[in-house]
């Protein structure tokens, strides 16, 4: 999965290339969870020392959205993942229910 980094009012590279290593360690494993992300998009803005977060993930049908809010952007990123791991928990679960909804139609047409 390919997460875009997006930075507002960060002007350390240092804290950059930081937030952009544990990023991509920590979302690295929401591929387990589901295998229907397309893209995603982060977003960090520090104001007045707190740090406001997005995760926007595109998956197969719909986009899924975590926001949160910390005075540590590491934590943030923590956050998110949980958020993130919870939605796409649930976005399989639909899929499934889905699945076996449309199945159990086609069953019922082939009886009657």
């Amino acid at each position: 999965m390919k997460v875009q980094v997006v930075f507002k009012n960060l002007e350390d590279d240092l804290i950059k290339d930081r937030i952009r290593e544990y990023l991509d360690k920590r979302l690295g494993g929401l591929d387990r969870y589901s295998n229907h992300i397309v893209d995603g998009e982060f977003v960090i803005a520090e104001e007045r020392g707190r740090f406001n977060s997005t995760l926007l993930l595109k998956v197969k049908g719909t986009t899924l959205k975590a926001t949160g809010t910390g005075k540590d952007p590491f934590e943030v990123i923590d956050l998110l993942k949980d958020k993130m791991k919870n939605q796409l928990m649930r976005y399989e679960e639909k899929l499934k229910l889905e699945a076996r909804r449309k199945n159990h139609e086609r069953v019922v047409e082939f009886e009657a």
